[in-house]
């Protein structure tokens, strides 16, 4: 099943179909998302560099979250640059932890790519600990963590699930350039905010880097299931990118529900 409403109500009517669609997931599976494909354009200098395909799977272990990027518009007669990225994630005693991560960028001259597995154990305490195995950019990684780590891609994951919960500012690792870098994160309340050219009431979120001018912002729709709608990436108080949502589609048994946000013709698959 395929929804798309006129587009005078598509968003504020459609809002309240998801709502009312997106029922409860099992109790074995109450804090995953919703599993989902989603479309976003990359913008720098509110120009359109490139687009993103994500989509988010549950399985027998946990779920898998994958993201597919290519140049667009003027962009792509000069680059042919495809980034492929994967994550997967398990769960264990109630808790989603990353247990491997593959990015791979082709149609450049750099070794960018990047490739770990993480082997958790807990300890006769239950402590959690693990260890980072592979490579960046060709470099070997071997990194010993004693709590929950994640990458660019997976760590939507706890963003979406922490807004269900509104907790106080706390700590995620999250592996970037070969290390374990800190984040703190603290949901700064609702904003109204307009994306795509569309009104949303969403859910603000603050991610900043601990030791580093570096933080990102995310801006989450509770009816889109906590989907961002909205990214904004800045470094040392510059705005250097921002992720828009452009369509989602979020499938439920057998039915796809599918929300375009924008005018364009371009075919994202």
């Amino acid at each position: 099943m395929e929804i798309k409403p006129a587009r005078p109500y598509r968003v504020s009517n459609i809002l309240v179909v998801l709502a009312l669609w997106l029922a409860p997931l099992p109790s074995s599976a109450a804090e995953l998302p919703a599993e989902f494909t989603a479309h976003y354009a990359l913008e720098i200098f509110g120009t359109v560099m490139a687009r993103a395909k994500y989509t988010l799977e549950h399985n027998e272990n946990g779920l898998s979250m994958t993201q597919s990027t290519r140049p667009a518009g003027i962009v792509a007669l000069l680059r042919d640059d495809k980034i492929d990225v994967r994550s997967d994630m398990i769960i264990r005693n109630g808790q989603i932890l990353l247990t491997h991560y593959d990015y791979r960028h082709t149609g450049d001259d750099k070794d960018r790519d990047v490739s770990f597995k993480i082997d958790w154990k807990s300890d006769p305490e239950d402590a959690l600990t693990g260890k980072v195995t592979g490579s960046y950019a060709g470099a070997t990684v071997d990194i010993d963590i004693d709590k929950p780590v994640w990458d660019p891609l997976s760590i939507q994951v706890p963003i979406m699930v922490d807004a269900k919960q509104n907790l106080p500012p706390h700590e995620h690792g999250l592996f970037m350039q070969g290390e374990v870098k800190d984040y703190l994160f603290q949901n700064l309340g609702t904003e109204r905010i307009s994306a795509n050219g569309q009104d949303f009431q969403a859910i603000k979120i603050v991610g900043k880097e601990t030791r580093r001018d570096r933080a990102m912002y995310v801006w989450l729709v509770r009816e889109l299931n906590n989907l961002p709608v909205k990214i904004e990436q800045w470094k040392e108080g510059k705005l250097k990118s921002t992720v828009v949502l452009e369509k989602v589609s979020f499938s439920n048994s057998d039915e796809t529900l599918t929300v375009d946000f924008t005018d364009t013709s371009d075919d994202y698959e």
